[in-house]
């Protein structure tokens, strides 16, 4: 009864940890790879869109050093986790505001939802 009381008491602790928690997927957070993944394709389609209409000769140069700026101004740890919700709402400003108003690597640095994008802690 003792070491099942045991195993319990650790398996709790262990699981009430946010790491743990954010690895399982259980917190509604994802890895900071994934999030950097996520908001580099908004910002492939927005480039594609903006830059394929309005500058086809040259839309591939472009598209590729606006995605290196991007990927270069995204303040993002990899190894992190970051809440799906504001990732979701700094996708959602590259696709918007990176298509309409500026192109994604300016609406990295410049959006709020952007730029201030923050990991997790943890609760332990």
């Amino acid at each position: 009864m003792r070491k099942i009381l045991f195993v319990g008491i650790i398996s709790l602790l262990s699981f009430a940890n946010c790491l743990v928690a954010d690895s399982l997927g259980i917190s509604g957070s994802i890895k900071g790879s994934e999030a950097r993944s996520q908001i580099k394709e908004a910002a492939l389609m927005s480039d594609i869109l903006y830059y394929g209409s309005t500058d086809p000769a040259n839309a591939g140069a472009l598209t590729t050093l606006d995605l290196f700026m991007t990927d270069l101004f995204l303040e993002i740890d990899d190894n992190k986790y970051y809440k799906q919700s504001d990732v979701d709402k700094c996708v959602k400003d590259v696709q918007t505001i990176g298509l309409l108003i500026l192109d994604p690597s300016k609406t990295v640095t410049t959006s709020k939802n952007c730029s201030d994008l923050k990991a997790n802690g943890a609760i332990i």
